[in-house]
């Protein structure tokens, strides 16, 4: 039989293989240690003695007899439950107690992910470590180490609205590797899929800031009281309306949660006063508003009673650069539109933009995809520097119609880098919108050019 480990005060740090090491698989190591003999069970119970007796290199954290004792009997007794908590402690490749620097995180063989520090396994402290065998290390703790939930798991165990207002962002979509193609369509070229085959469930959250069940991006996430994740949508509300209330309802969910989702787990020592979410919102953190903290395997809930975004951080100016157009009005004058980099002879900084010119068209246009205006009215600027031409042109800005005169000319001096403003816009609902710069109506070479530097949208909240 094999001796008990020993270690060197906690735990020894000798790393190097023995003679009779090499010969043995964690597999027979544990199963050879009477202290371990009752996870050693669960190993065989769960089929994990099998992928220890393999030749794949692992790392083993197996809790002691006395430390099982503590084990709850539902949880032995339910199989799937066990060989989840077992899986919890295994993961591939050799890993040993001066490998943290200082701090690892780890993929379990349950898809969990565990925190490895030199002395502890989570929250479990390492009381024998690193003993080489020939498909890699075991330690041994003295703690149960249960699987944790992850953010969504835990946000969806509990019974706050939020949770409601997150799964209603829910929408059906079609996974073309899943689906029945049926053919071509004639006309489009695309494919055609079988009704009803490759449907699978996404959610406008996860799309916008990344999916909260992904085990391996840890987050900070704000689950907010009843009272304030309603007082967040109706202060938001105004903002998001649609021809269509129900419509208008889960915009407002996504513009509150969305703000809500911190990449990075921030524990409260190391919690700012201030945050950006990953949509890049400004969010306060006030600490005496936290409720409940709750660590999670990919992340750290708190539940808040308050989490006061700021409208003017939200809702923000749009800015789109003039030489990175979504396209043109036309597509046989590529020779006549010209990328530039050029200098600000005011300030000696560089800038990109477009000109266009001696195109010939009457109300040859540029346009740019806007992803998202608010229900708010729009100041619109624009820098478009006129550096090379002698004669000046005018050029008009319009949204979703380039025909459309809600905004007039505006005349583009000669080598003007200031921003000029073109005219105010207010959206007829939230939503997407397509922006033009018009060139002039006719047909005269130096007289219909089009230059943009960028434009913004600023809104105007009260």
């Amino acid at each position: 039989m094999l001796a008990a480990l020993t270690g060197c005060s906690k735990y020894n740090d000798k790393t190097g293989p023995t003679d009779a090491a090499l010969g043995q698989t964690l597999a027979q190591l544990i199963a050879e240690t009477p202290n371990l003999s009752k996870f050693n069970e669960y190993l065989v119970k769960t089929g994990y003695d099998k992928v220890l007796a393999s030749s794949k290199m692992y790392t083993v954290w197996a809790p002691d007899n006395q430390t099982l004792q503590g084990l709850d009997q539902s949880l032995v007794s339910d199989t799937a439950r066990l060989r989840q908590y077992v899986g919890n402690h295994l993961v591939n490749l050799a890993y040993y107690t001066n490998s943290p620097s200082p701090e690892l995180r780890i993929r379990t063989l349950n898809g969990k992910y565990i925190k490895f520090t030199k002395t502890q396994f989570e929250n479990a402290d390492i009381t024998q470590g690193n003993k080489f065998v020939s498909n890699g290390v075991l330690h041994i703790i003295n703690k149960v180490v249960l699987p944790k939930l992850n953010v969504w798991e835990y946000v969806n165990a509990t019974a706050f609205k939020q949770k409601t207002y997150m799964q209603s962002l829910d929408y059906t979509a079609i996974d073309s590797t899943k689906a029945e193609q049926t053919g071509i369509d004639p006309v489009t070229g695309k494919p055609v899929y079988k009704p009803g085959t490759g449907l699978i469930t996404r959610n406008y959250l996860y799309d916008r800031v990344g999916d909260l069940r992904n085990e391996q991006q840890e987050y900070t996430f704000i689950l907010l009281t009843d009272a304030a994740i309603d007082a967040e949508r109706s202060k938001i509300n105004p903002y998001v309306q649609t021809t269509n209330s129900a419509e208008t309802e889960v915009l407002s969910s996504l513009h509150v949660i969305k703000d809500l989702v911190i990449k990075g787990a921030y524990t409260q020592d190391n919690l700012p006063a201030e945050l950006i979410s990953a949509d890049g919102v400004k969010v306060p953190i006030n600490k005496n508003a936290i409720l409940e903290t709750h660590v999670t395997s990919n992340g750290i809930v708190y539940v808040m009673s308050q989490a006061d975004v700021k409208l003017v951080d939200k809702i923000r100016p749009i800015k789109r650069e003039g030489e990175t157009p979504d396209g043109f009005s036309r597509t046989d004058k590529s020779g006549n539109i010209a990328y530039r980099l050029r200098v600000n002879p005011n300030t000696g900084q560089q800038y990109n933009d477009i000109y266009i010119f001696n195109h010939k068209i009457p109300l040859f246009n540029v346009r740019y995809r806007i992803a998202e205006l608010y229900n708010v009215k729009y100041k619109v600027y624009w820098v478009a520097p006129n550096d090379v031409q002698t004669l000046t042109f005018k050029q008009r800005f319009a949204v979703n119609d380039p025909l459309s005169a809600t905004f007039a000319e505006t005349q583009v001096d000669l080598k003007n880098y200031n921003q000029i403003f073109v005219g105010d816009y207010v959206p007829a609902k939230f939503g997407g919108v397509t922006a033009y710069v018009v060139a002039a109506n006719n047909g005269t070479d130096g007289t219909n050019s089009i230059n943009i530097d960028y434009f913004t949208m600023v809104p105007q909240l009260p």
